[in-house]
């Protein structure tokens, strides 16, 4: 039973992580993101409010790589970053109102999907 947990599991992640998927995504929603910069989107999504640490860490990237994403969605308005008010060494990231918009474009509510089933 746990190996078959696994291969779904797998099949799941290979899945999710094809880029294809993420270029159809971004082309729906009608955003001009490079794949790296949409996860990057996507991630802060997930844990807004967060920092590049965390962000990098969930993502298993390296902090610069990250930061640069974070720069890229930040410039399309898509997050706005502020420093944190416990160490303002610690960059913190959260979508804007657009960036809410655009998330909502490309992850319709599970009402919407039940209704096209």
């Amino acid at each position: 039973m746990e190996n078959e947990i696994f291969k779904a599991l797998i099949d799941l992640v290979s899945i999710i992580n094809r880029p294809d998927r993420d270029k159809k995504m971004i082309a729906d929603a009608g955003v001009n993101l490079e794949a790296a910069a949409f996860r990057v989107f996507v991630g802060i999504e997930h844990l807004q409010p967060t920092s590049v640490g965390d962000l990098a860490a969930m993502m298993g990237k390296n902090y610069s790589s990250v930061s640069r994403q974070i720069d890229k969605v930040e410039t399309a308005g898509l997050v706005y970053t502020y420093p944190s008010s416990s160490d303002s060494r610690i960059r913190v990231s959260e979508l804007t109102k657009y960036g809410e918009e655009i998330n909502t474009m490309i992850n319709p509510p599970v009402s919407a999907i039940c209704m096209k089933l």
